[in-house]
């Protein structure tokens, strides 16, 4: 019987602190504005790192998630439903890109 990853247990590679940085402001303008135009070049480059750092795709939205839930827009923000569907919409371009090299 095979058993999957326990990716839990797989410390992730730092990611650097440039990369971050580019995420956040873009993940800033994103949630202010509803779009982005430095979000997908942030994206692609945070994919690119966490492939070339053999991150794993899970540990890479956990990164992604923790960020967005550190943003103070994000806190401040009230429709949740809302808050809800730009997250979504984040997580899956963030897989797409992961998976597009």
């Amino acid at each position: 019987m095979m058993m999957a990853l326990d990716s839990s247990h797989v410390p992730p590679r730092q990611l650097s602190q440039a990369t971050l940085g580019a995420l956040e402001s873009a993940l800033r303008e994103y949630v202010a504005v509803g779009a982005s135009s430095s979000l997908p070049s942030a994206l692609v480059l945070l994919a690119d790192e966490a492939r070339d750092k053999h991150i794993l795709p899970e540990q890479l939205l956990i990164v992604l998630k923790n960020l967005w839930r550190s943003l103070p827009e994000v806190s401040a923000m009230t429709d949740s439903g809302e808050h809800a569907r730009l997250m979504e919409r984040v997580v899956t371009m963030c897989i797409k890109e992961y998976y597009s090299a």
